[in-house]
């Protein structure tokens, strides 16, 4: 195995700006107001030595209704675990037991179909007390032992065995906005009541079906927002650090997502987010996975994008959000993270994030999943080539965790722009595959490679 230190001596940087040989043409221009910084990581050998996400790392968050309707090119993708939002349906459900893939539902509260928040109850009480009917009823037919399997007896039994406690419930979601009122008062609230819906709710789940797995928090991260509302809600309730089995966020950021984002009031920055998210856990004695359960870059109208979100949102190119999507698989992977639910199957809520069109044509970002997915279907990190020095990044991976005889993959890119490196391999060949797929065969001189990396992750398989 390369340790790291032993590889960042062997890595030297040569020219900038060479052309690549593999197709893709390196981005040179960054969009946003952003800089490197040195990320808060955790040590690659812990990292290594620990549980990983292995292929359930590649997420992807969508509709019941677009499960059915996108449902070929979730599988011409092939992602295996998905975050599902909205009412589930049994058209749907019977398509996801026969994928096999993991399902975590997102439940908020509905009732006769329609959207219910917190105004709509008179107290606390009553509003979580028809929440947790809510989640009961669900699991009563998605879950272990469900209705619908009993119906549908010809089928696999593969039950929801995750559910996340509400979407986003430090924004509007559950309390809606109020101009009226100051800004810290209304969070105060949406806190307040959180830290009751979490533990009624994780106590009702466990005390029916305790092989179902509550998703706790599902916290809105724009702007560092779900740190925030993570140290509060654990803060006012003791019970809180008992009441779920994976901690989700959604550290949504519109620059590089290793990135430093700058903002008038200051910044911030996704791996320093989750580094006081984890201290925040510590503080409380809880160790449980923390999940991203979505995320995403928007592109422009004018690269393909359904909304027009001139003047509204920060946007990314078609090649840039795909960089990104599959770089944030891997940086994740080296955080520890164990899930990432990427935003969304095809634009919806004014954002330009999917992977589809709406006519189900891939986009590029689809086709770069695809790609990474091809070359390390089940992802185990064994080592930092480079960990970030100066925008340089660059991890070895074991393709697949399950087989240690599959190959060993080199994911590299750059971030600021194009950069040719030298790294070092233990073969006289190796295959070089861009990010979407095109591939040829680089000779070693001296033990290393020469390869041009930048903004688009470059994969170098070793034998």
């Amino acid at each position: 195995m390369l340790r790291t230190a032993a590889v960042a001596a062997l890595v030297t940087t040569l020219v900038a700006g060479a052309v690549l040989a593999q197709g893709v043409t390196q981005p040179t221009t960054i969009p946003g107001d952003w800089e490197l910084y040195d990320e808060p990581l955790p040590p690659v050998e812990q990292v290594a030595a620990g549980p990983q996400a292995g292929r359930m790392i590649y997420g992807l968050y969508t509709w019941a209704g677009e499960y059915k309707q996108y449902h070929d090119g979730f599988r011409g993708v092939g992602w295996p675990a998905y975050r599902v939002a909205g009412p589930m349906d049994d058209d749907a459900m019977r398509l996801i037991v026969q994928d096999d893939v993991e399902i975590m539902q997102t439940l908020g509260l509905r009732v006769h179909g329609q959207s219910k928040r917190r105004p709509d109850y008179e107290s606390d009480e009553a509003f979580v007390a028809d929440y947790v009917s809510g989640i009961e009823a669900y699991l009563t037919r998605y879950g272990p032992r469900g209705t619908f399997f009993k119906e549908n007896s010809g089928l696999p039994h593969r039950p929801i065995r995750y559910i996340e406690i509400w979407n986003e419930p430090n924004f509007q979601y559950m309390i809606p906005d109020d101009s009226s009122r100051p800004r810290q008062e209304l969070e105060a609230e949406r806190e307040a009541l959180y830290a009751k819906v979490l533990p009624a709710a994780y106590k009702a789940v466990k005390a029916r079906w305790p092989a179902v797995n509550v998703v706790g928090f599902g916290a809105g991260g724009a702007s560092h927002g779900d740190v925030r509302f993570i140290r509060h809600v654990h803060d006012l309730n003791l019970a809180v650090k008992d009441s779920y089995d994976v901690l989700s966020t959604h550290p949504y950021i519109s620059t590089p997502p290793e990135s430093w984002s700058i903002r008038s009031w200051g910044g911030y920055g996704t791996a320093k987010g989750l580094m006081e998210i984890r201290e925040i856990m510590a503080k409380h004695g809880v160790s449980k996975p923390v999940w991203y359960t979505e995320i995403g870059w928007s592109i422009s109208q004018q690269d393909g994008g359904f909304y027009d979100l001139s003047g509204r949102r920060s946007t990314v190119s078609a090649t840039l959000q795909a960089a990104y999507v599959c770089r944030q698989y891997a940086v994740s992977l080296r955080r520890g993270v164990q899930r990432v639910h990427i935003m969304f199957a095809a634009d919806t809520d004014n954002t330009n994030t999917g992977m589809f069109n709406r006519d189900g044509t891939w986009r590029p970002v689809a086709h770069a999943i695809r790609t990474m997915m091809n070359m390390m279907p089940n992802p185990a990190l064994l080592d930092a080539v480079s960990d970030g020095a100066d925008g340089y990044y660059a991890y070895l991976f074991r393709a697949d965790m399950d087989k240690p005889a599959s190959p060993r993959v080199i994911m590299a890119w750059n971030v600021a722009g194009p950069k040719t490196v030298e790294i070092p391999i233990d073969a006289p060949q190796v295959m070089v595959t861009d990010m979407l797929g095109k591939a040829g065969v680089a000779t070693a001189a001296g033990g290393k490679v020469s390869v041009e990396i930048g903004p688009c992750p470059v994969y170098i398989a070793l034998p």
